[in-house]
């Protein structure tokens, strides 16, 4: 059995089932003989099982994916291609690390074997370093930019600006953001385009193996983020900076 499929047996026992409406009188007024009608509720509980699964489902396996439905989720907020999540309690605080980037390559390289085509912050200039993940469908590509006057150093990377991009389309709920109550979430529209401003008191990130259940050892302590998708990628910046260079830096993509 499934972990959705566990789920749901759990949730069907504690659903309050509306009382079974009365089926036998207008039946009988309509039909000779009268057929049986006390298969109808089967039929209503049926129907309503497989519309609970259905929005399960739609929600991007959310619950199977984060650390665990013991924590309470007090809001949810979904792009295509990554989920964040406002937590009551949030797990232990993992140990710092720098992000997981895949090879290191060129931005020539990268056009080439990407499902798509790469985006550059026109705002932040040439990176310093591109890397390309090949385990992701489409692929995920990293630019990383030096530390300097206009960027300052985050200290969850250690670098001025992250970028990532990857097929959201392909890949609907690949990166996953948990945040604490003191954290600021503030879904925006960026020309036309949907978006989520996380900034403040530091999240957790995490990207979802494909193919893999959640480890809580791939968290990552995260600091400021701009999550935006741009037609079908979702581009993931990340630094020290505010909203509003997060804002110029998301709209001055372009290729490069």
């Amino acid at each position: 059995m499934s972990d959705l499929e566990r789920r749901l047996t759990q949730l069907g026992g504690e659903l309050d089932w509306p009382p079974t409406p009365d089926l036998t009188t207008p039946v009988t007024a309509r039909l000779t003989p009268a057929p049986p009608a006390r298969r109808r509720p089967t039929i209503f509980r049926k129907s309503f099982a497989i519309a609970l699964a259905a929005l399960l489902v739609l929600a991007g396996g959310v619950f199977a994916a984060v650390p665990s439905v013991r924590h309470s989720v007090l809001e949810f907020f979904g792009l295509r291609g990554a989920t964040v999540e406002r937590r009551e309690h949030l797990p232990p605080a993992p140990k710092p690390r720098p992000p997981a980037v895949g090879r290191r390559t060129t931005l020539q390289h990268a056009r080439e074997v990407l499902g798509f085509d790469p985006l550059v912050p026109a705002a932040a200039g040439s990176p310093d370093a591109v890397f390309v993940d090949g385990s992701v469908p489409g692929g995920r590509l990293t630019l990383e930019y030096r530390p300097r006057r206009d960027l300052r150093e985050a200290k969850s990377t250690g670098l001025g600006l992250l970028v990532d991009q990857f097929r959201g389309d392909l890949n609907p709920d690949y990166a996953g953001k948990m945040a604490g109550q003191a954290t600021r979430i503030e879904p925006l529209m960026l020309d036309g385009e949907r978006a989520i401003w996380v900034a403040g008191a530091p999240h957790f990130f995490f990207y979802r193996a494909p193919g893999n259940a959640f480890e809580e050892r791939r968290l990552r302590i995260a600091q400021n983020v701009l999550l935006l998708e741009h037609g079908r990628l979702l581009v993931r910046l990340e630094g020290a900076f505010g909203k509003e260079r997060a804002i110029e830096l998301a709209r001055s993509l372009g290729a490069p």
